[in-house]
Formats: structure tokens, C-alpha cells, sequence
């Protein structure tokens, strides 16, 4: 039985692209979809054996929806971003493989393939890098390691702050309430010492590195919508 596999990414050409490629090689893609409230809907009408998910959507986020779904999906995060920037975050959403877009095409069609549960999922060639990344990244400077102390929400929100984005806007990106998104907000204050989100942003962009300074990604569609095959 053909594995079945939904794309869950912010770029519309790249979905239907990695579709193509996927079921050349004769997996089945169930569909694909920017959103993460859409990707959520589609799995639990027919859920898919595997979610391939990127960590920002253009609605949502990928770890958001694998906190969701783990438990009855297998999500892995198929991310533009170095392995070991979101590895940790990965796991921590229940998220069963990383894998950055360097991976060759073949290679993930033999991952996604892959029939072992409880295997964790990952391009082996790049795995000793993102691990070194992911236990080491700066951990003698006392600024890293007040942002190692937010939560993967919390990062997510310290992200949304460097885009200089209001509650409102985060909210909607990421399918929160402006309450919850304040609170967050005040969370991540708190444990980087910091008295403004002005200071929040200007530490997180000069130790957070690439995974800080990725900027929005912007993508124009007719509104969220699950394309199927």
C-alpha cells in the first residue's frame, strides 16, 4: 500500500513541485495547503500516514500543528531552516523526523517511505551537524542562554516580535487569541530581563542568528484551501 502524504508549506510552488516528485515515485499525496488551520481539518477528516510540515506557514505554524496531531499523525518537519535551529523544537512539538529542503529528493522519498515507527526521521549525512548545532549553539553566552529558556511558543513569538508585528497580527499568524499572544508576549519579557519588546527583538536578533532574522514569509492565495490530487 502506497504511503500517503500531505504537504503542508507556505509556498505554493513548492508544494505542487514535491508533490510532483512524490507521487512520480509513487507515493500518494492526499494534498497540500499553506494553512496550518486547513492541514489540521484534512487530517482529522482522512488522516494521512505522514504530514510534511515547514516551521512558519502562511496561517500557522507546523510545530503548532504537530502538537496538534502527533498523536494520531506521524509530522516531519521539512523545514528551509538548518536542521539544528528547530531539531529540539521538533521533538518538543512530537514531530518524528527534521529535515532540511538540502536533502535530495530521492532521499526523502525513502525516508517518508520508511515503515518503522518510533524511528526518528533525518537526513543522516547532515545529523551529526544538526545535533552539534542544536546541544551547542553559543551556550557560554549568557544572552543564548536566556533565549534557550523560552518555550517553543515562545520563540515562535519572540520571532513574530523581531518582524515587529502588534498582538493582533500575531495572533492571526499563528491562530491565537491577542490575550494569549500577550501573555506570551510578557513570558518572553520576563526571561530575557527585558523591559520592552524593542529589547526583546534587538537581543533575539543579535544572538538568535538566521533563525531569528528569517523574516516573514509572504505568500498571496485565494485564501487557505487544501489542493488535492
Amino acid at each position: 500500500m502506497a504511503t500517503r502524504v500531505l504537504i503542508v508549506d507556505p509556498q505554493p510552488l513548492f508544494c505542487e513541485s514535491l508533490a510532483a516528485s512524490l507521487s512520480a515515485s509513487g507515493i500518494e499525496v492526499v494534498g497540500w495547503t499553506t494553512d496550518e488551520r486547513e492541514a489540521w481539518h484534512a487530517t482529522v477528516a482522512d488522516p494521512p500516514d505522514v504530514v510534511l510540515a515547514e516551521c512558519e506557514l502562511a496561517a500557522g505554524s507546523g510545530l503548532n500543528l504537530s502538537r496538534k496531531i502527533h498523536d494520531h499523525v506521524r509530522v516531519v518537519i521539512l523545514t528551509r531552516r538548518p536542521e539544528g535551529q528547530v531539531l529540539l523544537d521538533a521533538v518538543a512539538a512530537g514531530a518524528v523526523g527534521c529535515i532540511s529542503h538540502d536533502i535530495a529528493v530521492a532521499e526523502l522519498q525513502k525516508l517518508v517511505r520508511d515503515p518503522r515507527h518510533g524511528r526518528f526521521l533525518a537526513d543522516p549525512d547532515r545529523l551529526l551537524d544538526a545535533l552539534r548545532m542544536a546541544s551547542g549553539q553559543r551556550i557560554d553566552d549568557p544572552s543564548a542562554r536566556m533565549l534557550a529558556r523560552l518555550t517553543p511558543r515562545e520563540r515562535e513569538i519572540l520571532r513574530l516580535l523581531t518582524q515587529g508585528l502588534d498582538d493582533n497580527t500575531m495572533a492571526q499568524q499563528l491562530y491565537l487569541s491577542s490575550r494569549t499572544v500577550r501573555t506570551h508576549v510578557g513570558n518572553v519579557l520576563r526571561k530575557l530581563g527585558v523591559h520592552s519588546r524593542a529589547e526583546a527583538a534587538r537581543l533575539a536578533l543579535a544572538v538568535g542568528g538566521p533563525e531569528m532574522r528569517s523574516g516573514k514569509q509572504v505568500v498571496t492565495i485565494e485564501g487557505p484551501r487544501l489542493t488535492k490530487r
